[in-house]
């Protein structure tokens, strides 16, 4: 019986020290726990089953595993109310998440190739922050200080992960990116509704951490640039349905969404050049869907009469617009063919012309110029696409009229179609001569 017993436990040791963890990130059952009088066994059982896993990178992932475990634990203890029990389970998560990284940094530092692990931390680390956060609500304010310290030792392993993985495969890493910084967006906008401002601030610095490093890890190149900018045209719209939220908690916090969402737009910008240095056509596709969301939150909004909020999005359509002819001189300085770019955009500017003529029956009066100004530049725009499809006898199925409602108002079709005359040249009066 007693050398049954031991192949069993060699069987089990064994076990534990090369099991493979699971690449779909769930929290493991806790199994035993802190308050359990027999919880000091199954950490005698783990220190033999580490002792029995060989190799840096095995270890890694060993202290991974372990390290979910005691995030599965910590969150038993505090649906319990054992907070000096979830208190022990997070201390050892964070000496075990430690022990997972310094590993895998041992490993890349001996030229292994360290991506499996990587990635596994990563998605994990990610995992444990949305768990942490959950948690974090349900514990009295004494408990909070070790959550918020298990908190900041899981996102930065999150970050040095993300870091190791884009070494060896950015595209994984600017997914796993990508992903972690979607479910900030997602508690952010929890937390507004919520109306709890320091909260939301704080998931919002989370989420500017994630861009800095996607900014540093997606580095240059069409593929990742167009994942990264497709990616934040649903961030745009995230944080434009934070921002109404948190106007009705503070002015404060508001603009601060705004400034995010600024900030983010001209980040899209940024990596959509990258994109129209190989495929302008791509790049001007995606900067037109930015330009109709933005299109569409004005329109929303004047439905609403929000008329501030109408204008500020107008004001981001014409900045975005004004992009894309950025993206026709970045194609045409590099000797590409912009044929299709100008059909797109010949065919995307009937639309908007569409959408800001229904808009502009919406606003007052005291709005109206806004849109006007706005309808200009879409007008300019398709009549320059034209112009130039004609003169390649490329036209095809772009719209050549404006498709203005019969019932608009003639003189301000006639205005916004009318080309401004250029502002008179003034003669230039020579300087005096010096004594």
């Amino acid at each position: 019986m007693k050398k049954l017993f031991l192949a069993g436990l060699t069987i089990f040791i064994l076990g534990l020290g090369f099991s493979v963890f699971s690449q779909e990130i769930e929290l493991p059952a806790p199994g035993l726990t802190p308050d359990n009088p027999l919880y000091f066994l199954e950490r005698i059982f783990e220190e033999i089953g580490t002792f029995f896993t060989f190799g840096d990178l095995k270890k890694a992932e060993r202290y991974a595993k372990l390290a979910a475990e005691r995030i599965a634990e910590a969150k038993a203890m505090i649906e319990k109310g054992k907070i000096e029990a979830a208190k022990i389970a997070l201390e050892r998560y964070e000496d075990q998440l430690g022990k997972a990284l310094n590993k895998t940094e041992r490993a890349k530092n001996k030229g292994k190739k360290i991506e499996k692990v990587a990635e596994i931390v990563a998605k994990a680390t990610s995992k444990h922050f949305s768990v942490l956060e959950k948690v974090k609500e349900k514990v009295p304010e004494a408990a909070k200080e070790a959550i918020n310290k298990a908190l900041e030792k899981s996102k930065n392993g999150h970050i040095v992960a993300l870091k190791a993985l884009a070494g060896e495969n950015p595209n994984k890493a600017v997914e796993i990116n990508i992903e972690s910084a979607k479910e900030c967006l997602e508690r952010a906008k929890e937390e507004a509704k919520k109306g709890n401002k320091e909260n939301v601030e704080k998931v919002l610095k989370d989420y500017e951490d994630l861009q800095n490093i996607l900014e540093e890890i997606r580095g240059k190149g069409k593929i990742l640039a167009i994942l990264v900018s497709e990616a934040r045209i649903e961030d745009i719209k995230d944080l434009d349905e934070i921002e109404d939220e948190t106007e009705k908690i503070s002015e404060e916090i508001e603009k601060k969404v705004k400034e995010i969402k600024e900030k983010v737009m001209e980040r899209q910008k940024i990596s959509l050049r990258d994109v129209a240095d190989e495929d302008p056509e791509k790049a001007t596709e995606i900067n037109l869907k930015v330009i109709e969301a933005r299109l569409k939150r004005a329109e929303a909004k004047a439905e609403k009469g929000e008329i501030e909020k109408v204008k500020e999005a107008v004001k981001e359509f014409e900045n975005q617009y004004k992009f894309g002819e950025e993206i026709s001189e970045i194609a045409q300085s590099l000797g590409k063919e912009i044929t299709k770019v100008e059909q797109l955009v010949g065919k995307a500017t009937s639309i908007h012309l569409e959408i800001l003529t229904q808009i502009y029956e919406k606003v007052p009066e005291e709005a109206k110029s806004a849109i006007e100004k706005a309808m200009e530049v879409s007008t300019k725009g398709h009549q320059k696409a034209i112009e130039s499809l004609k003169a390649k006898e490329a036209v095809g199925e772009v719209p050549e009229e404006i498709p203005f409602p019969k019932e608009f108002p003639e003189e301000i079709k006639e205005k916004i179609q009318k080309p401004k005359a250029p502002s008179p040249e003034l003669p230039k009066t020579p300087k005096p001569s010096k004594p």
